[in-house]
């Protein structure tokens, strides 16, 4: 075989990045025993690239279910089961190319990170793992030819502006890219109706926007991506976009995905990165999401007003209503951080209002006052049903006021002397523009 078809052979077979990886992985331990290390290495990927045969026995082993979903009955249920096979767990990736990365010998860690195991009670092999986020050492993209566009979806959360000033600070500064643009108002900055307000991204514009609230970027709902898809990929065509990160939750990562399929079907060479932005931390197998700690620590505030203004009375009852649509993160989180929450009402887990009235009795017997935390996205089955918005989502009914009112109308049947006192704190939207 000569050299230069030795090459092709690499090349198609997809040796090439595999010689790559580990010399720059030896290169970089410098172990004592370098047979051994690259043995171990080689054993990894190996693991990594299964068969059919262990992957279908490991779809028999462990099972998950699916996260609580709102049937058209707007009750909440659970998805039924799921097999799940390494394949699930694989994350498509550019070809890498010769361009080398500048954070070699910056003591990053590079190429064969752990994986994070899915399950960590799974009886047998526990291979079904994540890819661990990190840097390559080749890039697939040269740094001074690329271009990069930031677009930020969705509803406001505390860290937006971080996010945008680190992504431009570190592609600039570190990377050395050739240009950053922000687009305005969400996906509809990369539309036809407002590419035009898009704008250079620099050190200078954005080296204290991380002291301010909301978004620099601005956002939008209701501009689906596969609606627009075609424009956005022309519009990015246009403007020689090599990457675009988008910033948003469930529905702006979904939007990156239709995007990111859009431009493979197009044959247009741009990788397209969701970054899990929402205070209500319900992105599937995300720890915590940007946003959800600034929440958790300024919802506790609240609590403790609506406790000093429940204990000031005899059956005193403080409410807070808490964002999260249809998860209880941060209500639950934030009653575990105030430490003094007495019922905490997610939508996770329902309850009637004749539960609740117990509830609020038993503490009555105990106490008299109570400090309530509830979701917003709680007892939606016993309240009218209000349409979606402009992006599709189910409007929520206000269950902060519902339940003040039946609280109120509850405490004057059982306790009509004193006067009842239920109170209703909402930190609700504010705590969507915190710094």
């Amino acid at each position: 075989m000569s050299t230069l078809v030795g090459i092709d052979w690499l090349s198609e077979n997809k040796v090439a990045p595999l010689i790559d990886t580990l010399l720059v992985s030896i290169l970089k331990e410098k172990p004592d025993d370098p047979i051994d290390f690259l043995v171990d290495q080689l054993a990894l990927i190996k693991r990594q690239k299964m068969g059919d045969d262990t992957q279908v026995a490991l779809r028999q082993k462990l099972k998950r279910s699916k996260s609580t979903i709102v049937n058209e009955a707007h009750a909440i249920e659970r998805q039924p089961e799921e097999d799940l096979s390494f394949r699930d767990f694989e994350v498509e990736n550019l070809p890498l190319t010769p361009y080398p990365s500048p954070l070699l010998g910056r003591n990053y860690p590079m190429d064969m990170l752990p994986r994070v195991i899915y399950n960590t009670f799974a009886d047998g092999d526990a291979s079904l793992s994540f890819q661990h986020a990190g840097p390559h050492s080749r890039l697939h993209f040269d740094p001074e030819n690329t271009t990069i566009a930031i677009v930020s979806c969705g509803g406001l959360c505390p860290g937006l502006n971080d996010v945008i000033r680190a992504l431009t600070l570190f592609s600039l500064e570190v990377y050395g890219v050739k240009k950053v643009i922000g687009f305005k108002y969400g996906w509809l900055g990369l539309m036809d109706e407002g590419i035009g307000e898009a704008f250079e991204l620099t050190t200078q514009n954005v080296r204290d926007i991380h002291r301010f609230g909301g978004s620099f970027l601005g956002s939008s709902r209701g501009r689906p991506v596969h609606e627009h898809a075609n424009e956005i990929v022309t519009n990015l065509r246009r403007l020689n976009i090599s990457v675009v990160f988008a910033l948003g939750g469930d529905g702006t990562l979904k939007g990156a995905r239709d995007l990111g399929k859009e431009c493979e079907k197009a044959g247009v060479d741009v990788a397209v990165v969701g970054i899990p932005k929402t205070i209500d931390n319900d992105v599937c197998f995300v720890q915590k999401t940007c946003g959800f700690e600034t929440a958790v620590n300024e919802s506790v505030v609240a609590l403790k007003a609506a406790q000093a203004e429940a204990r000031s009375h005899k059956y005193g009852v403080g409410i807070v209503k808490l964002m999260g649509r249809h998860s209880g993160f941060i209500a639950a989180q934030a009653a575990i951080s105030f430490g003094s929450a007495h019922l905490v009402l997610i939508p996770e887990c329902p309850l009637s209002l004749d539960t609740i009235f117990d509830l609020l009795l038993a503490r009555f017997k105990r106490k008299k006052y109570c400090t309530i935390v509830v979701a917003e996205g709680f007892g939606q089955d016993l309240m009218t049903t209000l349409g979606t918005d402009a992006s599709g989502n189910k409007k929520l009914g206000d269950i902060g006021t519902f339940l003040k009112g039946k609280i109120e109308a509850w405490l004057k049947s059982k306790y009509p002397r004193p006067r009842p006192h239920p109170s209703l704190v909402l930190p609700l939207y504010g705590g969507r523009s915190w710094v």
